[in-house]
């Protein structure tokens, strides 16, 4: 029972990380909470059950014999306003555990309404605190409870890979990227063109559906209907990128050197017919379609 929480999230094949990011904390909160050296509170719960696959109860079950007493009336007050008072003293959570011979995460816990001051330790801690124990019960029970920490924002993004039922980790690996570089594109931060199709790939949705969630706009070359004589090294550019292929990727497909593909995207020079038109197949282009793009001297 004691590795319940740990055993578990290994079961479903996710990290600390992982699951942290589906519950919307921080991995170290996880690893705590796996130690029963903090406790969650009744929102994170449910998200922990809702995750792990598992009844509510269960994850309840697990914390119940490390919580206080509940006993309200008589044998516990609540613990909100203690961290504003320990903060105004500056006293560290570790030293205030020693003064009421508690663990340090009793500290946490009470400061966060997860569990009530059993009143046997309000001596203690009023002296350490520099107040009488009257004073700190009657500033206790006036103190205003803490607002419930809000859900995390769900982007459109985040939706369509939570369709998946893939972690953040699973998608980076497929795509090539840091998990880190798409918690970033999940919270707002713009991915780069590349990523783009290899994300719509990995959800199985349409690419158009992609750069709308993650609000990129596709570029302007992307349209035929705009190139002009001279944009060859913007247009070969944007349809490699636009395809989620690296030059490396290009030059192997096209049976070339990578050096010349780089050489037409800076301008230093231009395919030759039979490897325009190869080009043209691999972007899905008619034949003759890059000739628009060519310079005009050439």
């Amino acid at each position: 029972m004691a590795t319940f929480l740990r055993d578990r999230r290994k079961s479903r094949s996710l990290t600390a990380a992982d699951l942290a990011e589906r519950v919307g904390v921080h991995p170290t909160s996880v690893l705590r909470w796996e130690r029963r050296d903090r406790l969650p509170g009744p929102s994170h719960i449910r998200r922990l059950a809702r995750t792990l696959a598992v009844e509510t109860a269960e994850i309840a079950s697990f914390f119940d014999d490390v919580r206080a007493p509940t006993q309200w009336d008589d044998d516990s007050v609540r613990g909100h306003g203690l961290r504003l008072l320990r903060q105004t003293a500056r006293v560290p959570a570790s030293v205030l555990a020693v003064a009421a011979g508690v663990p340090t995460s009793s500290i946490y816990n009470w400061e966060a309404g997860r569990a009530r001051i059993p009143r046997c330790h309000l001596p203690a801690l009023a002296e350490r605190l520099g107040l009488d124990a009257a004073s700190l019960r009657r500033f206790l029970a006036s103190a205003p409870a803490a607002p419930a920490a809000p859900e995390p924002p769900l982007s459109e993004l985040r939706r369509l890979r939570r369709r998946t039922g893939l972690s953040q980790s699973q998608v980076a690996a497929r795509i090539g990227t840091g998990r880190h570089s798409l918690s970033a594109w999940e919270r707002g931060q713009r991915p780069p063109l590349a990523a783009v199709r290899p994300l719509a790939g990995v959800y199985g949705v349409p690419v158009a559906r992609v750069a709308r969630a993650a609000g990129v706009t596709p570029p302007r070359l992307l349209d035929r209907r705009t190139w002009a004589p001279g944009d060859l090294p913007e247009v070969l550019e944007t349809v490699r990128l636009w395809a989620g292929l690296t030059q490396g990727q290009v030059a192997e497909r096209l049976s070339c050197s990578v050096s010349s593909v780089r050489a037409w995207e800076n301008a230093r020079g231009v395919p030759g017919s039979a490897l325009r038109r190869r080009l043209e197949r691999l972007y899905g282009l008619p034949r003759g379609g890059l000739l628009t793009a060519y310079p005009t001297r050439a």
